[in-house]
């Protein structure tokens, strides 16, 4: 038996026998309804695909059970944030959030609602390096921000104490550890990495796999940030140009080496 972690719709839960879950609905009350307490043992987390159904079915149940609110279209959903606070008194909660055009306003809605972010910043043309700008500039300057933002905040942290973490383990598309299962039964590998042989990346810690698969180009061998980006920024089109994610890991490390400087000449 492997390690993984399968994410699975609530339909195909008992197939994954003695396997750790992540169980994905788009009806939140198919949750407390489908999982028996023995299959709620091997539940790591829950991820709900529309935020417009309702959440409370899940106020009750599962306490301390982590939750996902999934986004599609972050400029035009934000207000349904709203209706999700309560789970935040049972559960902790992460907001998925595409970066899309219009999805800082997204971001600022759910860290003044006490959500922890998550990104998925696939290969953001200029203008979307732009608004991430933006809103690192707001998850590092804004007094009230009391959430982390990642992939921003482990990525700082990386820089803060000299131990970076690629982005694939940042944002939950490792593929050592989680495979995602459709609704027919098919495996395949997380988020954008899902048209990749599975088998890849078997045999192959995180590090082996990135050299041998992802940061191939010459700009990934000679980059000063391949340790906290992985590659991640040259997937799917290896030929993607990275001056604007450069610029936004420059700007986190500037931002560490200035905790750095103020943590140092701090009052004991």
């Amino acid at each position: 038996m492997n390690d993984w972690i399968h994410e699975v719709s609530t339909e195909r839960v008992a197939v994954h026998q003695g396997q750790r879950l992540i169980v994905r609905a788009r009806e939140p009350a198919a949750l407390p309804a489908t999982l028996t307490d023995e299959q709620l043992e091997r539940v790591v987390g829950v991820r709900l695909l529309s935020l417009a159904a309702d959440s409370e079915p899940l106020h009750g149940w599962a306490p301390g059970l982590p939750v996902d609110l999934v986004m599609v279209d972050p400029g035009a959903e934000f207000p349904l944030l709203y209706r999700h606070v309560e789970l935040l008194d049972h559960h902790p909660v992460r907001v998925i959030v595409p970066v899309r055009p219009g999805f800082a306003k997204a971001v600022k809605v759910a860290v003044s609602l006490n959500f922890a972010v998550w990104l998925e910043p696939g290969q953001p043309e200029p203008a979307l390096v732009e608004e991430l700008v933006e809103v690192m500039a707001f998850y590092l300057r804004q007094p009230t921000v009391a959430q982390p933002v990642e992939f921003f905040h482990s990525a700082l942290l990386g820089f803060y104490h000299d131990d970076p973490t690629p982005l694939w383990r940042v944002l939950d598309t490792d593929p050592q550890s989680l495979r995602i299962v459709d609704d027919d039964g098919a495996e395949s590998l997380p988020g954008r990495l899902a048209g990749v042989a599975a088998t890849v990346a078997t045999d192959a810690d995180l590090g082996e796999w990135i050299a041998r698969l992802l940061a191939t180009a010459d700009e990934c061998q000679s980059c000063e940030f391949l340790a906290s980006c992985g590659g991640y920024f040259k997937w799917p089109r290896r030929d993607y140009a990275c001056v604007g994610v450069k610029r936004l890991f420059g700007l986190l490390r500037e931002a560490a080496a200035e905790l750095h400087r103020d943590l140092d000449s701090a009052p004991a």
